[in-house]
């Protein structure tokens, strides 16, 4: 009976120490709690950092690209900017290119197409009509009376034919030798041009005294000198200021003359 509770007492003691032993091994609610939470930490920082260069290497690419596109920007800006100012340098160029010297020194201009009106010629012949041309200031002479003279008029020129419509103000002249070559010059309703002894250019309707309906072809350098033969000192056919006058012939452009053929 002694042996018999000692064995009792002995059972019981050791499953008490096991009973102890399981609560030792088993956490508390806290201890799983706190456990728990110390595992998500260490999972958001070990998967925080990733996540951290993720968004950094987009947040790269990001202004990468938002760089590349504002040089893009700029670059269409420049090129913008550079085609405005060619367009106003051209356009300034445009407005800033002055008329010829001939379209400035007469008085009339014609308007001017493409269309042929006078072929030149090299060696003027009888009894065909021409337009009498000075090429240095692209002007023909008209019937409109001014300063002992008549006034010019331009007309396009290329050197080798006169375009645009022959406005009704310039005159075109018949060519007539004599036996001597002298030529004279009669515009479409029969009118002479000629000289007058102090020193006017006229249109009469009947031969002048004194050969001033008369006048001689002479070389010069890009077409012909008419000189008069009436007139006293070499006086010559001359456009100058938009004005045909005779004065004592030069060298100099404005004495210069070509004859154009008209159809």
């Amino acid at each position: 009976m002694h042996r018999l509770e000692k064995f009792t007492t002995l059972l019981l003691c050791a499953g008490f120490s096991l009973s102890l032993m399981s609560c030792a091994a088993k956490p508390t609610a806290t201890e799983s709690s706190d456990i728990t939470n110390v595992f998500e930490a260490t999972t958001t920082v070990e998967t925080g950092e990733p996540t951290t260069v993720t968004t950094e290497t987009e947040s790269s690419a990001t202004s990468e690209s938002t760089a590349e596109t504002s040089e893009t920007t700029a670059a269409t800006t420049t090129a913008a900017t550079t085609s405005e100012a060619t367009t106003t340098t051209t356009e300034t160029s445009a407005s800033e290119t002055s008329p010829s010297s001939a379209s400035s020194e007469t008085s009339a201009t014609s308007t001017f197409s493409d269309e042929i009106s006078a072929i030149y010629t090299k060696n003027p012949e009888e009894k065909k009509n021409y337009i009498i041309y000075n090429e240095a200031f692209g002007g023909t002479i008209t019937e409109s009376a001014m300063n002992k003279g008549f006034i010019g008029i331009t007309i396009p020129s290329d050197g080798t034919n006169l375009y645009g419509n022959i406005p009704a103000e310039a005159l075109e002249f018949t060519l007539f030798y004599d036996e001597r070559q002298n030529l004279t010059l009669r515009d479409l309703q029969g009118r002479f041009l000629a000289a007058t002894s102090t020193g006017d250019l006229i249109l009469t309707d009947k031969p002048v005294e004194d050969n001033y309906q008369f006048w001689r072809l002479e070389k010069a350098e890009g077409g012909w000198h008419l000189i008069n033969v009436g007139a006293a000192g070499n006086q010559a056919l001359q456009y100058s200021s938009g004005t045909f006058s005779i004065k004592k012939v030069s060298n100099a452009k404005e004495f210069v003359f070509n004859f154009y053929e008209v159809g």
